[in-house]
């Protein structure tokens, strides 16, 4: 008899199946009763039995051998037992079990099944031979268990399959996290220096609306990276003590226009205090929190504040939105999970900004409450270890003003590094119509190359992380400023969420861009290191 099976079996599939073959048997050889594995190839039937069956038989062992030669008179009628179970096309077993008569005993046999398909038989004998003790009451347990240890040993297979597979793909989508952001990166840098010279109204439009189609997508995939950064684990905490509310205080005004935009009120209640956890990762739950109530918030207004509790802080964004039902506020941090937008409408979101938010709590251990009515508003409170008091800094000198209708970057120096020739134009088109004169190179020697050129340091190094080879946007930033003997100002812009390139970036005193980024963001920056 040949059992048959499709010819092509995908790599996880075979797999699958020989672990549901070895798995049976590992049960068969631990029987206290005669037993024997079924395998079923192409061409011909592979036989494992235990030793109770070899000696049944008076033969010797047998493992992997050839089930017509080992059980010779008797292999016609065990093959036409099992064969309903091969059934070619079938997709399920006709039976949960059969019976196989073979000379001196009878045997149960249950069908070993993986993706829904029969790969082999686990056969136990169903009555004990008179110089075997157990009884017959054993041999249904014996089987019984022998078919449940399968079936769970084939399931944790499955299960743990899935999971590498999973956390495969979160690594992957991790470390192409720069490849993935770059096109959006460039397509911005070239929209923005497009729109500039653009004077016709109708089509400075039409360039607004494909800015905003470039905004969605910009936003689904940044969350759905920070995600998979996050499930792959190469994201880690940099616990210290900061000032809690100056950090808020930032993020109160980075919000406030959007919410003015929309016509709602954002208030503070802030209070002198430190925590002690990483302040950008906390920054970024505070941030999707209070993006998340400006989105679901039609009318009335929003409340950032800082309530102590003990030795922690809790940090509450209030809302004035439409609620969330009780039944819905343990779902609403799944992801793609939203209320009230069932068109999936992605100017409401995308419904992965809590996700972020849940993971981001569970890495910090700051536990994330919600408290809401239907109707009324929502309060998500994060709660966070107090920290010492730290001393009063110094005043900051007065900042340097432009020439009245000067561009605040015009003459400015920059060195631009990028190994992304569109990124690498599309910075420049925007450095130089904001003004700046740029030195632009794709790698470490045409760094040098342009630095010959210039008849002074440059003021600003504005660099990829990601170069060529084994150079980082770091090497660039080191090399130079030993050419110059100073520590000239650098932006670093990457596509990677990698808490130890931003420790890197902070150990040198740089500032971070995370691509892609919006050029007034770029603009922001570089007028904030002129001031200085």
């Amino acid at each position: 008899m040949t059992f048959r099976q499709p010819d092509q079996v995908t790599a996880d599939a075979a797999r699958g199946e020989a672990e549901c073959v070895a798995n049976a048997r590992r049960i068969c050889r631990a029987c206290a009763v005669p037993a024997f594995v079924l395998a079923g190839t192409p061409d011909a039937a592979t036989l494992h039995a235990n030793d109770l069956l070899a000696a049944l038989l008076g033969k010797g062992p047998a493992d992997g051998v050839s089930a017509s030669t080992f059980l010779a008179g008797d292999w016609p009628t065990v093959a036409k037992a099992v064969a309903p179970l091969f059934e070619a096309g079938r997709q399920a077993p006709l039976a949960d079990s059969i019976s196989i008569a073979l000379a001196p005993a009878a045997f149960t046999g249950v069908p070993l099944t993986s993706a829904g398909r029969t790969v082999g038989v686990l056969a136990v004998a169903a009555e004990a031979p008179a110089n075997q003790s157990a009884t017959a009451e054993a041999t249904a347990a014996a089987t019984a268990a022998a078919t449940a240890a399968a079936t769970a040993d084939v399931e944790r297979a499955m299960r743990a399959e899935i999971e590498r597979t999973t956390a495969a793909r979160s690594r992957f989508l991790a470390s192409a996290s720069h490849d993935l952001r770059q096109p959006f990166q460039a397509m911005r840098l070239f929209l923005d220096a497009l729109c500039s010279q653009i004077a016709d109204e109708k089509a400075l439009h039409t360039a607004e609306m494909l800015g905003n189609a470039m905004t969605a997508g910009e936003r689904l995939l940044n969350a759905l990276l920070d995600i998979s950064t996050l499930d792959a684990g190469t994201v880690s905490a940099d616990v210290q003590t900061f000032a809690l509310d100056e950090m808020l205080g930032q993020l109160v005004d980075e919000f406030r226009p959007q919410c003015e935009e929309k016509g709602l009120r954002l208030r503070a209640h802030l209070r002198p205090g430190t925590a002690v956890t990483d302040p950008i990762l906390l920054g970024r739950i505070v941030r999707n929190l209070l993006s998340n109530a400006i989105r679901y918030t039609q009318r009335g207004g929003l409340l950032l504040a800082m309530r102590q509790r003990g030795k922690q802080w809790r940090v509450e964004v209030w809302d004035t939105g439409f609620g969330i039902p009780e039944e819905q506020q343990s779902a609403i941090f799944d992801e793609f999970h939203q209320l009230e937008n069932p068109n999936r409408d992605p100017t409401r979101g995308l419904g992965l900004g809590l996700a972020i938010v849940r993971r981001l709590s569970e890495l910090l251990h700051t536990p994330v409450e919600v408290h809401s009515r239907v109707g009324r508003g929502t309060m998500f409170a994060v709660t966070v270890e107090s920290g010492a008091p730290q001393a009063e800094p110094e005043p900051a000198p007065p900042a340097q003003t432009a020439p009245a209708g000067a561009s605040p970057l015009a003459g400015m120096s920059v060195l631009a590094v990028d190994d992304d020739s569109m990124v690498l134009t599309g910075l420049t088109m925007i450095l130089e119509s904001w003004g700046c004169n740029v030195a632009a190179a794709g790698d470490m020697r045409e760094v040098f190359a342009v630095l010959d050129g210039l008849p002074e340091a440059p003021a600003v190094i504005l660099t990829d992380l990601r170069l060529p080879g084994t150079v980082s946007g770091f090497d660039v930033i080191d090399r130079v400023r030993r050419l110059y003997g100073h520590d000239i100002p650098a932006v670093v812009l990457s596509g990677e969420t990698a808490q130890s390139a931003l420790l890197e970036g902070q150990r040198r005193g740089c500032s971070f861009l995370h691509k892609p980024l919006h050029p007034g963001e770029l603009r922001q920056v570089l007028e904030q290191i002129r001031q200085r």
